[in-house]
């Protein structure tokens, strides 16, 4: 048997070491700068967004500000041999739980109890497959209905709806709400028969959103104390808003922020494998909606695209990296462009291009291709699944409008069009598990 000098043995071992070292640093170079990639693809709308992270061969690092960018303060550190585990916080975690990992690590290694803390978790995750097994079966899908109108009264305090009259006579009557929980409502229909687990957010008429509470039920006895307890506002100020204030102003900056809060909880707490987010859009070329636009196309929108000082906060940070890091926005994309593709060729409504992109979308949102947009939307941030936020089509169009108002989930009256759009969702949906399947078949 051949025996090899100590200094050789321990030659060899140093080469085998340093050729090892090589191996970590050129993966570490890669990951950095794969999410470099990643980040400039969804998430820097704004270049002043730098100036509160960076991404190298160490890791990612996060700062509260230019300032202590500059001075080297961290707020928070994630080497590359922590990503893992930080993706699995994100993935089978709450969104508070998240957060209090992000705020507390710092710059810290991650504790041994939170690794065991996650390794218990994913077990628990596991799906046990039932006996008869569908095309969806063990997929779960949450159906956010946007918007609450089902009366125009309603509709109009959101600003979403639809009321003219044609040349011809004929009334035209839409409101988003109704149309977007109709639509909920036979997609979910179709889900399940596929043997997919479906939640939806909203199920009930009467204006109610996501606690099933009508918006006037909710002003009178929620909106005082709410005004009492977060803003610091004098009674004579408390007294004016409550009395005086638009009722669309009362919705948007009050209502409608506890309801997608509540919307998000609901859906991160049901953990969905996809979730769809559904609206209906509406020409903003054609100032009120008082008569018909020619033009028509659809859109989706995914997490991301932050600008300047949507930085501001720990928690906005938080959103940041997690975004960055999460499979859920490479995810989000392919489930998007999966239903974008039946928009398009099922739905027979073209993506937006640069030619008719509304003005809006420059300013706020970064394209990603074929009508697919990153955009820094409430939903798109706080849900925590793979994410396709639809807007299929312009409720004004010329045809549009007219296919769509026979619809009227009170009174049971469903549009063809309308079925034709949640199927266009079951279809990409479809395809989207057929892919992610794929991924994983050997």
């Amino acid at each position: 048997m051949l025996r090899l000098p100590l200094k050789i043995i321990l030659f060899l071992c140093l080469l085998i070491f340093v050729a090892g070292g090589d191996v970590y640093a050129q993966m570490n170079k890669q990951l950095a700068l794969y999410y470099k990639r990643r980040a400039q693809k969804y998430l820097v709308k704004s270049p002043y967004l730098h100036e509160y992270f960076t991404i190298n061969e160490k890791g990612i690092t996060i700062y509260a500000s230019a300032l202590h960018h500059k001075k080297g303060v961290a707020e928070f550190f994630l080497p590359w041999n922590e990503l893992d585990t930080l993706k699995d916080v994100f993935e089978f975690t709450d969104r508070n739980f998240q957060y209090n990992v992000y705020a507390s690590k710092g710059v810290k290694p991650f504790s041994e109890d939170l690794i065991q803390t996650i390794r218990i978790l994913k077990l628990n995750h596991n799906f046990i497959p039932t006996t008869v097994m569908k095309p969806l079966s063990g997929i779960r899908v949450a159906i956010d209905p946007g918007h609450i109108a089902s009366d125009m009264k309603m509709a109009k305090i959101e600003g979403r709806f639809i009321d003219m009259t044609l040349e011809n006579g004929e009334k035209i009557n839409l409101r988003e709400g109704d149309l977007t929980l109709t639509t909920a409502y036979v997609l979910k229909d179709s889900l399940e028969k596929y043997g997919a687990e479906v939640f939806l957010t909203r199920t009930s008429v009467g204006n109610k959103g996501a606690s099933n509470v009508s918006y006037q039920a909710w002003k009178s006895k929620h909106l005082p104390n709410k005004l009492r307890t977060h803003r610091k506002l004098t009674k004579k100020q408390l007294l004016h808003i409550l009395y005086h204030s638009p009722e669309s102003r009362i919705y948007r900056d009050y209502y409608l922020q506890d309801d997608l809060e509540i919307r998000a909880n609901k859906i991160n707490y049901f953990k969905p494998d996809v979730t769809v987010v559904l609206h209906y859009n509406a020409d903003e070329l054609n100032a009120g909606w008082k008569k018909p636009s020619q033009r028509n196309f659809s859109m989706v929108f995914v997490p991301g695209s932050f600008m300047r000082k949507e930085l501001a906060t720990k928690r906005d940070r938080y959103d940041f990296l997690r975004i960055l890091v999460s499979d859920n926005t490479k995810d989000s994309y392919f489930l998007s462009k999966y239903i974008m593709d039946q928009f398009v060729n099922y739905l027979k409504v073209p993506a937006v291009n640069n030619t008719n992109e509304p003005r809006y979308l420059k300013n706020v949102a970064m394209p990603l291709g074929n009508g697919i947009y990153a955009r820094n939307l409430r939903l798109c941030r706080l849900l925590n699944s793979p994410l396709c936020y639809g807007e299929p089509l312009l409720q004004d169009n010329i045809n549009e409008l007219k296919a769509l108002n026979d619809n009227d989930l009170k009174s049971g009256k469903i549009s063809k069009r309308v079925i034709e759009v949640a199927n266009s969702y079951f279809y990409g949906i479809m395809e989207y598990v057929n892919y992610q399947k794929s991924k994983h078949t050997p």
